[in-house]
């Protein structure tokens, strides 16, 4: 994995705070919800990181629902 994470903000349906896709350098990517305020934005930024560094991004059976 590369040091930095791309981040990109996204106009999604309200129920979605962000999430995290692979990139096409097989990275991971962050997508986070536009609609959001930035502290909202903040969050759910670390929320992400925090998955991908626990290594929960390359875990194929974790599934986080409505977190």
């Amino acid at each position: 994995m590369n040091d930095q994470i791309p981040v990109v903000l996204k106009d999604l349906p309200t129920t979605i705070r962000g999430f995290v896709i692979m990139g096409s350098d097989y990275n991971p990517c962050i997508v986070i919800n536009s609609r959001m305020t930035v502290e909202q934005q903040k969050k759910t930024y670390q929320h992400e990181l925090d998955h991908i560094l626990s290594g929960q991004f390359d875990d194929d059976d974790y599934v986080e629902y409505g977190a």
